[in-house]
């Protein structure tokens, strides 16, 4: 056997050795490890999907070892990021729920692991990358040799933290792009619902309007700030019809045009069909979420 017979087999090992380590200084100032991480996210993420597991259940979903994730449960209770109970159909059970800090600590842990892995696979064109997918299937292939030929079929469940991070991903990449007219996600929605909509008739119309787009999460005095933020710049007319200023046409192309050629390279390896798809699964989401939110009034 030649070195490079054994290549794929040491270059994996090192891979992983170097990987994990990274994590582990990642995470260490939020007083986790990197198996602490696996499965802590492991367990937020059945936690959004609204399970409440095992201590089995939560091994098989991780892929780890039941006698391994029980000393990770009893650090992590330690640690009052998780909570064991009697499990509510199995006696010799206990179920998980992840504590307050937990959540806390596994959500700004997700951002810092996930801001290292993009830039651990900036060689291979970074986790968004075309480069990137196709390892994810390979090392997917590797793990699941259903009969030496076949890779893996079966694809991952959506959880709500899937759709969070994508939103707290984008939102991120928006706000860089805004960043530098000195513009806030904010205020460039309102531009775009002027420049589209608009003119409005009066400013308590647009005011409404603004209330009334969940995305940017304002009350009536949020609203009348950011409108009164944006006719101090001069960037919509003071008086009515509320339409925008030369200077905020010029500034509202700017921004449309830096955020359509992001937006463009976002999406590019994504074929209409995937698009639709994700496209009707978002919109059920977001229909079933706003009739939750209606019964909880």
């Amino acid at each position: 056997m030649t070195l490079d017979d054994a290549a794929t087999g040491r270059l994996l090992w090192q891979v992983t050795t170097r990987w994990r380590a990274a994590v582990d200084r990642a995470v260490a100032p939020l007083g986790l490890t990197h198996a602490q991480y696996t499965l802590l996210g492991s367990l937020y993420g059945l936690s959004r999907s609204g399970t409440r597991p095992s201590q089995r259940e939560l091994a098989d979903f991780a892929g780890l070892e039941p006698i391994y994730v029980s000393k990770l449960i009893r650090a992590l209770e330690g640690a009052g990021m998780v909570v064991r109970s009697e499990h509510p159909s199995d006696p010799r059970a206990l179920q998980l729920t992840l504590t307050d800090k937990g959540t806390a600590v596994i959500r700004e842990a997700v951002t810092v692991v996930h801001a290292l892995q993009d830039e651990l696979t900036a060689p291979i064109g970074g986790t968004a990358g075309p480069r990137n997918r196709e390892l994810i299937h390979t090392l997917r292939a590797l793990l699941n040799p259903s009969d030496g030929s076949d890779l893996m079929t079966e694809s991952p469940t959506l959880t709500g933290q899937d759709i969070s991070e994508a939103h707290g991903a984008v939102r991120k990449l928006h706000e860089h792009i805004l960043h530098s007219t000195g513009s806030s996600s904010n205020q460039h929605i309102t531009l775009r619902v002027v420049a589209i909509r608009g003119p409005w008739s009066t400013r308590t119309a647009l005011r409404d309007h603004l209330c009334d787009q969940p995305q940017l999460g304002l009350d009536e005095p949020a609203a009348n700030q950011l409108l009164d933020d944006l006719e101090d710049q001069e960037l919509i007319t003071r008086t009515t019809p509320v339409a925008l200023t030369a200077r905020g046409e010029d500034l509202h192309t700017r921004l449309a045009t830096a955020v359509q050629g992001t937006a463009a390279r976002l999406y590019q390896d994504l074929t209409p069909a995937e698009l639709a798809v994700a496209h009707r699964v978002l919109a059920k989401v977001t229909e079933r979420a706003d009739h939750l939110s209606q019964e909880q009034k």
